[in-house]
């Protein structure tokens, strides 16, 4: 045989063992088990798996015990058409544009102003500080603090966050209010109330 024979034997050989392993990958990720009934195994338990439908809620109440902070939360939103927020100096909100709360997946907004009545204190806030979002409908959702990021007041990419579950508590920083600060929490606990 020649050398070209030789090496056009060897590639066709390569091409059919990927073929093959390709098949046989194929095979294996789209298997389905074949369920096992109660009567035909008594030993084994049949056991049939629905997974559980989201817990979620609108946010009503926002305490953070280690800043002695207990707010009231009201539904606000964010204009995307002059920047603007739905605001006050008696109560945090919830920024409709995001997320509810909720157990599965998601980045939840709470937002108010830097002042004594509100958010001003939240810069003291100390890692792994407890917080706890009460909702609409009797659940309590408890988080943990991650972590701080300051940002510019037209970055609005928290709308978007997606991934596990997670607070996060928004206020501004600086010396004129100049930049946002996001502090981020982990969701650990949901009580019904």
């Amino acid at each position: 045989m020649s050398k070209s024979t030789d090496s056009k034997a060897q590639f066709y050989g390569l091409v059919g063992l990927l073929n093959i392993a390709v098949g046989v990958m194929f095979y294996t990720i789209n298997i389905t088990p074949t369920p096992v009934l109660a009567n035909s195994a008594p030993h084994i338990q049949s056991t049939v798996i629905k997974p559980a439908p989201a817990t979620q809620g609108l946010p009503v109440r926002v305490v953070i015990p280690s800043l002695s902070l207990d707010l009231p939360v009201a539904v606000g939103t964010y204009n995307t058409d002059d920047g603007s927020w739905t605001v006050d100096n008696t109560k945090a909100y919830y920024a409709d544009v995001s997320m509810p709360i909720n157990n599965a997946n998601g980045t939840t907004l709470i937002y108010g102003h830097a002042q004594a009545t509100i958010f001003e204190t939240l810069p003291q806030i100390q890692p792994q500080a407890d917080v706890i979002v009460y909702t609409d409908n009797g659940y309590a959702f408890h988080y943990t603090y991650t972590t701080v990021q300051e940002v510019a007041p037209t970055d609005v990419s928290v709308f978007t966050s997606n991934g596990p579950p997670k607070l996060v508590l928004q206020t501004c920083v600086g010396a004129y209010s100049e930049r946002r600060a996001l502090y981020s929490f982990r969701l650990v606990a949901i009580d019904a109330l």
